[in-house]
């Protein structure tokens, strides 16, 4: 290694987690009231850092947008994951997901917005979607074992990927009108998908 390049490695300073994730934050933020029309400015100022530091650690506004869809679908999966009842019945698994994504999108409201906001975008990449999808594969093909003989498998996927979203997101809306109630409409809410997606 040459000197001068022994000098640009020892100046150049290693990134920071703490104005990573504040960048992260702040994005989030304004993707939840503005959508991904958002501006890089916007974003900097909100995580009071410069604007060409958002580009040190995010290429393009694309990429951070990408990777905020990523980190926000993850930690999603996690609250699902976790002590996830893969020796359960349908109803024990069912109950699990549905109670972890009620708890995820009512404890965290703004990043339920964003994720809302960005899994509509064209800015989010195939890829970006399909790394994301792929975290749920063992949980996913458990449900569906589960469920054979209880559910029509020409409607699986359709039961599994948007009846139950759309009933999350009306009871989430619910609780957040009513958050006294909030034990009774997140039962209510899983009861009628449960006996919706019954033969």
């Amino acid at each position: 290694m040459s000197d001068d390049s022994s000098i640009i490695c020892a100046m150049a300073r290693p990134l920071s987690d703490v104005k990573r994730n504040a960048i992260l934050n702040a994005a989030a933020k304004l993707v939840a009231t503005h959508g991904t029309g958002a501006s890089t400015p916007q974003i900097a100022r909100a995580a009071k850092v410069a604007e060409g530091t958002v580009f040190i650690y995010f290429e393009t506004k694309d990429a951070l947008l990408n990777e905020l869809f990523v980190v926000l679908e993850t930690g999603l999966f996690r609250a699902i994951e976790e002590a996830f009842p893969f020796k359960g019945d349908a109803n024990d698994q069912l109950q699990h997901v549905w109670s972890a994504l009620i708890e995820w999108g009512a404890s965290r409201a703004i990043d339920r917005q964003a994720l809302r906001q960005l899994k509509v975008s064209e800015r989010v990449t195939s890829d970006s979607r399909d790394r994301c999808a792929a975290q749920y594969g063992k949980v996913l093909a458990s449900i569906e074992a589960s469920l054979k003989g209880r559910v029509d498998p020409k409607r699986m996927s359709f039961y599994l990927g948007h009846v139950l979203m759309s009933l999350v997101e009306t009871t989430l809306d619910a609780i957040t009108a009513n958050p006294k109630q909030r034990n009774t409409l997140k039962q209510a809410g899983f009861d009628l998908f449960w006996k919706g997606i019954q033969r």
